[in-house]
């Protein structure tokens, strides 16, 4: 259930963000009510409501109580065109862009375990558990692992770090990197999420750390080897 809500949020999230770029909303104009969007999104108020302080957290949207949403400016969205661009034109060093991902990922269990933040284990094992029953029905596994890095991302407290984290995943999709595992080594890393989350649990940075560099290795080394057969 926690799984689905935190999915629906992600998805208004997203429909919001296309709805204002395609009616070429600007800054300062009064954007859709709660109830409008509920009804056009066909979601709980609830879900449109933390979609909204998300939009707002990030600059996209101001809420003013009792006097509506107005458009604040677009600048994720600016970023992402800029970022676009420069792949358009430049291209992308797909082994640079791995080693910002994985600075990332452990820069975000350093900031849990020394902030003491309080992290949503059963949430993190509910979605680890959807991974692990899309790999054996043979279904997509794409979301349910990106649910789980997002979570761990949320799990900061760190709103900024978040959004940051998901403008380079935005980055990173760019490139069209589809790394195809086995069965066995996708159940693998669905015992390496386990691993992680018994790590933070424990507060042990280290240890979760080197988790985290492990399940990792898969796409590090996908990467060493196309860089060998261009070479």
């Amino acid at each position: 259930m926690l799984m689905q809500k935190e999915s629906l949020v992600d998805i208004a999230i997203a429909r919001i963000k296309q709805h204002i770029v395609e009616n070429e909303y600007k800054p300062g104009d009064r954007y859709l009510s709660e109830k409008e969007l509920t009804e056009n999104l066909q979601v709980s108020r609830t879900v449109i409501r933390e979609a909204l302080i998300s939009l707002q957290s990030i600059g996209l949207l101001t809420i003013k109580r009792g006097g509506g949403i107005y458009i604040n400016n677009q600048n994720f969205d600016a970023i992402k065109q800029i970022l676009q661009h420069h792949y358009d034109t430049h291209g992308v060093k797909i082994k640079e862009l791995i080693e910002i991902r994985q600075i990332i990922e452990l820069g975000a269990i350093r900031l849990i375990i020394e902030k003491n933040t309080s992290v949503d284990l059963e949430l993190l094992r509910e979605i680890n558990q959807a991974y692990h029953e899309a790999i054996v029905n043979d279904q997509d596994t794409r979301e349910t692992d990106r649910n789980f890095h997002q979570q761990l991302m949320r799990a900061t407290e760190n709103e900024t770090y978040y959004n940051f984290s998901e403008i380079i995943n935005d980055y990173f999709s760019m490139t069209k990197i589809n790394l195809i595992q086995n069965k066995d080594a996708m159940l693998k890393s669905v015992k390496e999420h386990d691993e992680l989350i018994d790590r933070l649990q424990e507060r042990d940075l280290t240890k979760a750390q080197d988790v985290m560099i492990r399940h990792m290795q898969p796409i590090n080394a996908y990467i060493n080897q196309l860089e060998g057969c261009q070479s």
